[in-house]
């Protein structure tokens, strides 16, 4: 089924939208949250019309045959009005001609498509999927206790289980002087949480036009996360709903509540490429989050990079930077040693699940030491915590699992939290 989408009818359905006057708790905030969100879907729902999916080929040939169709249609409606026999003469003749020209235009498609293909067996088996129109066949998940899974479910749990455990937090180590450190910054992180925070200052306030520019500027093929909300919806949200959004975005700043409801991350998976993919290690997790979440994200990094500022050293995660910059520089620091006659001695340290352990108090600590204010520091905090997800295998959904340490996967906000740590 293709659906459609009345665009004009989706923005009239939001066009009244109101989600309250006050939003001074967090109850109000979740409360305006879900309602946002219920909105969107019933407006998305109400303006959509599902077809079915045209199953003609016609769209791949080319365009003189296209021609000779468009004239066999006009002399069919011709002759159904006049039916003279010439007419039908001429027509039967230019439908034999179609479809000769039709067959030898599949049949060099046909031969220019095996020619392509080759000997390759990746090839021949892409080739193989498209003709049958067959799903590539599903692995068996070996779980800890050895036992081979093929059930959705089953295969479900079992990558579920092993994500909890990469989403937890490195052992502390074992040294007197590091856990002295750890319990300190525990100790001032939860002192800091149990503390009120001033008002948030009036140049930090999020405006409509601001939202209004991220929302129009979201990639159009992204996946929709748990909610079901694409960002072509989104871009269309109009002008009303994006003030009502924004003060909802700006009840967040206020009470320092990050919503609950945008902390479900919905996890699917793709075999690593040269890997055994029965095991649940070699199995790579991409994570969606609500997209309308994202939106608040995206608002909320422009705040916090007037504050982070990054060292010099530092070129990934960085605008108008990359890791081709970095490469040049270090080769012209080689060349330039290696001119002066002196040798370089280079460290390269490559650290496993880095993004999945990040240690959340030590974020909060170090974003203490800054200028930013608590009211973000608040909101960033409740970001990392008291987040789950669960993972999708076909249909089949796992159990949901806390997340203990790391930044989420797929939030813009994540890199520069992991460039700070």
């Amino acid at each position: 089924m293709i659906q459609r989408v009345d665009w004009k009818s989706f923005e009239t359905s939001l066009e009244t939208l109101h989600l309250g006057s006050s939003f001074e708790t967090a109850a109000d905030v979740e409360t305006s949250v879900n309602l946002l969100v219920e909105k969107i879907k019933e407006a998305q729902a109400r303006a959509t019309t599902l077809l079915p999916s045209s199953t003609s080929r016609r769209g791949d040939l080319p365009l003189s045959i296209k021609r000779k169709l468009r004239l066999k249609r006009r002399l069919h409606k011709l002759w159904t009005r006049t039916r003279c026999p010439k007419l039908k003469k001429e027509l039967n003749g230019l439908s034999r001609s179609i479809s000769e020209a039709v067959r030898d235009f599949r049949g060099a498609t046909w031969e220019a498509t095996i020619d392509r293909v080759g000997e390759s067996t990746k090839n021949l088996n892409q080739l193989c999927r498209q003709l049958t129109r067959a799903g590539a066949p599903k692995c068996p998940i070996t779980g800890r206790s050895g036992i081979r899974r093929y059930d959705a479910k089953a295969r479900a749990e079992v990558i579920a289980e092993h994500l909890a455990e990469q989403f937890t937090p490195n052992p502390p180590a074992t040294s007197s002087n590091l856990q002295k450190h750890y319990t300190q910054v525990r100790k001032r992180v939860e002192e800091f949480m149990a503390t009120t925070s001033p008002p948030l200052p009036g140049d930090l306030i999020i405006t409509p036009a601001a939202l209004h520019k991220i929302a129009i500027c979201l990639p159009k093929k992204k996946a929709p996360g748990p909610d079901s909300i694409s960002t072509a919806v989104l871009r269309h949200v109009p002008r009303r709903a994006i003030v009502a959004m924004n003060r909802v975005f700006n009840g967040i700043l206020r009470t320092s509540h990050f919503p609950e409801e945008w902390k479900r991350g919905k996890i699917i998976t793709m075999p690593k490429a040269g890997k055994d993919p029965r095991k649940p290690e070699n199995i790579r997790p991409i994570t969606l989050l609500a997209q309308v979440a994202k939106i608040f994200e995206r608002a909320l990094l422009t705040k916090l990079c007037l504050f982070l500022t990054p060292r010099q050293e530092q070129y990934e995660f960085r605008e108008g930077h990359s890791i081709t910059l970095q490469l040049i520089r270090v080769l012209h620091h080689l060349a330039s040693e290696r001119n002066c006659e002196r040798y370089t001695v280079a460290v390269f340290l490559d650290m496993e699940k880095a993004f999945d352990r990040v240690w959340h108090d030590g974020i909060i600590y170090k974003l203490m030491d800054t200028s930013l204010s608590p009211a973000f520091i608040r909101v960033v905090a409740n970001f990392l915590r008291r987040r789950s997800f669960c993972v999708a295998d076909d249909d089949a959904l796992s159990a949901p699992r806390p997340i203990r340490a790391g930044v989420p996967q797929g939030s813009c906000l994540s890199p520069e939290l992991y460039v700070k740590m």
